[in-house]
């Protein structure tokens, strides 16, 4: 019987240092190439970062399985993606802003200062840094939690303390003696307190928001909680102060009627929640949320978007009279026309200050959504603890209170 030819078998050539194939044989076929689960995109991201119900917001297929793997809640997911997104979009611009931050310090005129103050003028920028650490620190652990809502609150409360504290510091102690007798003190200090107010302006208009947007995110997650809705309520009209406060300084030297128009529409917004109170003061089921809570919200959010079409409307073709001899300034204008009074803010600075409040905007509502989901397991807590003398003793204080607030409530239940 006659044997089949054998075939000839590839060989290792050492001298090539690869394999060789006989003619026909070929080499083999690659494996197949099994595509992973599908990630989140850019434009999601940018959703979820400025979209207010976190209960609506569904994990991509690969969030989904790093979540699943971590342990968590499919419930919660929701929450976990949000904060993912928030961060992603803030981490960017949260290193522009401390690039920015660093030239700015690096150009500004620090002529007359002591070594204790150009270290204390370099102190703002140096606290930028702690943002984009603590974010980098959560998106290493997205899907943890406590550790990384520390580190994350912790660099996040630095970033603000040490800007404050550098703006506390007299200005006695910053500069030298030669400029203290030179008769400029007086303008060095109108110009201080200037810097040190586009410093904290930052600060000063993201911790409010932060917090109203925290306690509406974790509203829209558990509705059954009166907790952040009540926060919601309360926060609103110190809110709306700030606002009314931090631009009256700039209507006053800016005035305009685009400006005013836009900061009266910014200062009511908040006020939509005091309005709405028995909506988001009051535990509620989520079918109940999902048809009231969007109400309010989106009305909210279009005012917001018209007051900030206005106010950018007025920046870029507003002027002021100056009431000199160079006429009209510009509101917004190149370095140069700063340098030669022609412009009031410059492009760079500009930037910097919008790119530094959206990004603390993001980070602040995580911050805060962190601490109202503890305060809403704490009140959970709090109830199941409570004892029955403990329930007993504040349930007649509350019907003896009802006799003054529900007097005319036929709805009210007998005392």
């Amino acid at each position: 019987m006659t044997q089949p030819p054998q075939q000839a078998q590839p060989h290792w050539d050492p001298n090539q240092q690869q394999w060789i194939y006989p003619p026909g044989a070929g080499a083999p076929a690659p494996a197949p190439v099994v595509a992973g689960p599908a990630g989140t995109g850019l434009g999601t991201h940018l959703k979820r970062a400025v979209d207010w119900n976190v209960a609506t917001t569904v994990p991509s297929p690969r969030e989904e399985q790093a979540l699943h793997a971590a342990g968590v809640d499919r419930w919660l997911g929701g929450l976990f993606a949000w904060r993912r997104s928030c961060l992603l979009v803030a981490l960017p611009i949260l290193v522009v802003t401390a690039i920015l931050a660093f030239v700015n310090a690096a150009l500004a005129d620090l002529a007359g200062y002591t070594a204790f103050g150009k270290f204390i003028q370099w102190l703002p920028a140096l606290a930028l840094l702690f943002p984009p650490l603590g974010v980098v620190l959560v998106l290493n652990r997205w899907t943890e939690l406590r550790r990384g809502a520390r580190a994350l609150i912790v660099c996040w409360g630095i970033s603000i303390a040490v800007p404050l504290l550098a703006q506390l510091m007299p200005i006695d102690w910053l500069i030298d003696d030669t400029v203290a007798q030179s008769g400029q003190l007086f303008l060095l200090r109108i110009t201080v307190a200037i810097n040190s107010a586009l410093t904290l302006l930052p600060v000063i208009l993201t911790v409010p928001s932060g917090v109203l947007k925290g306690a509406g995110r974790i509203k829209s997650l558990f509705p059954s909680s009166a907790v952040p809705g009540w926060f919601l309520v309360a926060v609103a009209p110190f809110y709306s102060l700030f606002i009314v406060v931090v631009f009256v300084i700039f209507e006053q030297v800016l005035g305009n009627p685009l400006l005013l128009i836009g900061v009266a529409i910014l200062a009511f917004t908040p006020w939509l929640f005091v309005i709405h109170r028995k909506v988001y003061g009051r535990p509620m089921s989520y079918e109940e949320a999902r048809v009231e809570l969007p109400r309010v919200s989106k009305l909210g959010g279009w005012l917001t978007l018209g007051a900030f079409v206005v106010i950018v409307l007025f920046v870029l073709t507003g002027k002021v009279d100056s009431g000199g001899a160079q006429g009209s300034l510009k509101i917004l204008g190149s370095s140069d026309d700063v340098d030669n009074g022609a412009a009031f803010f410059g492009y760079l600075d500009a930037l910097r200050t919008v790119a530094e409040v959206f990004g603390r905007s993001l980070l602040t509502a995580v911050v805060f959504s962190t601490i109202f989901l503890v305060l809403t397991f704490t009140e959970w807590q709090n109830i199941q603890r409570t004892s029955a003398q403990v329930r007993a003793e504040h349930d007649g204080q509350m019907y003896a209170l009802q006799r003054y607030l529900l007097a005319h409530d036929p709805a009210a239940p007998p005392s």
